[in-house]
């Protein structure tokens, strides 16, 4: 039977795909508000009135806010069946250790509780999902009134706004919410997932009294989910993902039999398994500082940079030590004030 940190990393890459699919409904209400800025604002071919530019910026901040908080809306519907799902998953994973296994399910409203009690990028996820259509539509409406100021055609206005069809419409602002759309999306859903699964560890914490943070094994993982990978958490106690905007890391629960301490820090035993990475299928016992030591001079350095990886390959630093106790990247006069005897190493 796989581990559950097999079952996990390629629960992660399923869950992508899903994330990409969700992200992908913001296009009709982008199309709605692109159609209707059109009529409204071509109406006429320049407007110089300041009661009708006034009028036709409420317009414009009025028709995104609506459409994109409908989209919102929906989405934070999509986010309560998501959680169920995803607690779902979590008891099965571990029911399926083992046959006697009694787990707890929690109740649909302790999951909303738990997810919408616990901030994220230093928000709660009612606020980021609410600020996101205003964000947007004031950023709409700062560019239209711009472009009336500055005495441009509307339909040049319009044009800015939407982009153009020679450029696939991502010249435009509205390609600007898009975007800001995929990382919403994706980062609540990982939000979502990540604390609906910390909640059914929680509930049975005597069976799972760790977890263990996996990170993507590829060259576009962050310095601080580089950090973390491979790290055994206490349930209930540890930090969870996403540990920054479009953060692709989860967690996977650990029995008590499945973590020991060595010099007083909690350890995952070798269990054996396989997860994924760019390069294919790899040991489940492979962290992500491992995992980068067996990859070419050429890819650490396109992952790290040249001096830095110099530093893990010669100096012994590890990936935690190029960040800070915030997780924050430090350069390299940070690293030689910490660690001197790296650069020595290093010949730096």
């Amino acid at each position: 039977m796989p581990n559950t940190t097999d079952v996990y990393s390629r629960h992660a890459h399923y869950l992508e795909q899903y994330y990409n699919g969700q992200a992908d409904k913001i296009t009709p209400f982008l199309n709605r508000i692109a159609k209707d800025l059109r009529l409204e604002l071509t109406k006429t071919q320049t407007v110089i009135s300041k009661a009708r530019i006034d009028k036709l910026l409420a317009f414009t901040e009025d028709l995104v806010a609506s459409q994109l908080g409908a989209f919102t809306d929906d989405f934070g519907g999509q986010l309560e069946l998501f959680a169920a799902s995803e607690a779902e998953f979590a008891a099965s994973t571990i029911a399926a250790q083992n046959a006697t296994l009694q787990v707890v399910i929690p109740a649909a409203a302790q999951l909303q509780g738990a997810i919408n009690a616990r901030p994220f990028n230093n928000r709660l996820l009612k606020d980021y999902l609410s600020n996101f259509s205003k964000d947007q539509a004031k950023m709409v409406r700062e560019a239209v009134s711009m472009g009336f100021y500055e005495g441009r055609t509307t339909q040049d206005i319009v044009q800015g706004i939407v982009g153009t069809k020679s450029q696939g419409y991502k010249n435009g602002i509205l390609n600007v919410s898009r975007t800001s759309a995929e990382r919403m999306v994706r980062t609540a859903l990982s939000h979502t997932s990540n604390t609906a699964k910390s909640k059914v560890f929680e509930d049975n914490e005597e069976l799972i009294p760790y977890y263990e943070w996996l990170s993507t094994l590829d060259g576009k993982t962050s310095a601080i989910c580089r950090s973390l990978d491979g790290q055994v958490l206490k349930t209930g106690k540890g930090r969870l993902p996403p540990a920054h905007l479009n953060c692709r890391s989860t967690t996977s629960p650990l029995f008590k039999e499945d973590v020991r301490k060595k010099d007083g820090k909690l350890i995952k035993n070798k269990l054996g398994g396989k997860r994924a990475s760019i390069d294919g299928t790899v040991s489940a016992d492979l962290n992500y500082n491992d995992w980068l030591a067996k990859q070419s001079k050429s890819f650490q350095v396109d992952v790290l940079g040249e001096k830095k990886a110099e530093l893990f390959r010669n100096g012994g630093l590890t990936m935690d030590k190029f960040v800070n106790n915030r997780g924050q990247s430090l350069n390299l006069e940070q690293l030689k004030s910490k660690y001197p005897t790296a650069f020595e190493k290093a010949d730096i």
